[in-house]
């Protein structure tokens, strides 16, 4: 009968263990836990083993919740220092375009740039999943506004130039937004791996500049089964597929 009595207290005080290493239980219980382990020695193992277990967990928990905290702070400072100074150089412009041009002028253009720079280096400080998707969204209509202020502000506001933001802008604008986007969403929904995406990007980059040079009239359309220039244009690229091209090849046979 006492030695299942006894088998029965150190069933509990084992039970009871957790709860008395964190300092959670009664001054009654924590005395007679006290007791029990004077006594009895596989209970004072136990509790040892265990103490030590915990002791060694809990730095290693603490030191990854540190790092973490002084991480988000230094991410939170820098976005407020590049703010603060962005917001210092659009006052200074703004101040300078009123006091000489009677007007804001040039002072929009290097404010959206500003923002667009923060908008950028905020999304890639902070967006932890689909960084290149969400990177690349800002990208697209962070360069539309920044053209269209631009045109807004010479054509309009200081009366110079031409109106080009539909007739070669946008057209060009989507065209390398085209070449950026695909290797993005290869690497983000295919999981291409980087090399093969690089070389994707460097294909695009032939077809760009072609286009490019299409849309402006350095090329003729009736010219462009003829590819005038087309290999020589290229040949860095082409290099650069093949050997990136390789590079993949053999990550794919190594995995």
């Amino acid at each position: 009968m006492e030695l299942r009595e006894k088998e029965l207290a150190c069933e509990i005080v084992r039970d009871l263990l957790p709860l008395y290493i964190d300092e959670m239980v009664s001054d009654v219980s924590k005395k007679s836990i006290d007791n029990h382990l004077e006594h009895c020695t596989e209970c004072s193992e136990i509790y040892h083993d265990m103490a030590c277990h915990l002791e060694m967990e809990t730095p290693s928990t603490e030191i990854s919740d540190v790092k973490r905290f002084l991480n988000k702070t230094k991410k939170m400072y820098l976005l407020y220092g590049l703010g603060c100074l962005s917001f210092i150089a659009i006052l200074i412009c703004l101040i300078v375009d009123l006091a000489v041009n009677k007007g804001l002028t040039w002072s929009l253009i290097v404010g959206s740039s500003c923002l667009f720079a923060d908008a950028f280096i905020y999304t890639l400080s902070t967006c932890k999943k689909n960084k290149g998707c969400i990177a690349m969204a800002v990208i697209s209509i962070g360069v539309f506004v920044l053209l269209s202020v631009i045109q807004i502000t010479w054509y309009y506001l200081i009366g110079t130039g031409t109106f080009w933001l539909f007739r070669y802008g946008v057209p060009i604008l989507l065209l390398w937004l085209f070449v950026l986007w695909l290797p993005v969403l290869a690497r983000t929904f295919l999981k291409w791996n980087i090399w093969d995406c690089i070389a994707l990007f460097l294909f695009l980059v032939i077809i760009g500049n072609y286009v490019t040079k299409l849309i402006t009239g350095d090329y003729m359309w009736e010219d462009a089964l003829h590819m005038q220039g087309f290999i020589g244009n290229a040949l860095g690229e082409v290099i650069g597929i093949i050997i990136f091209g390789m590079i993949g090849r053999i990550e794919k046979w190594r995995k």
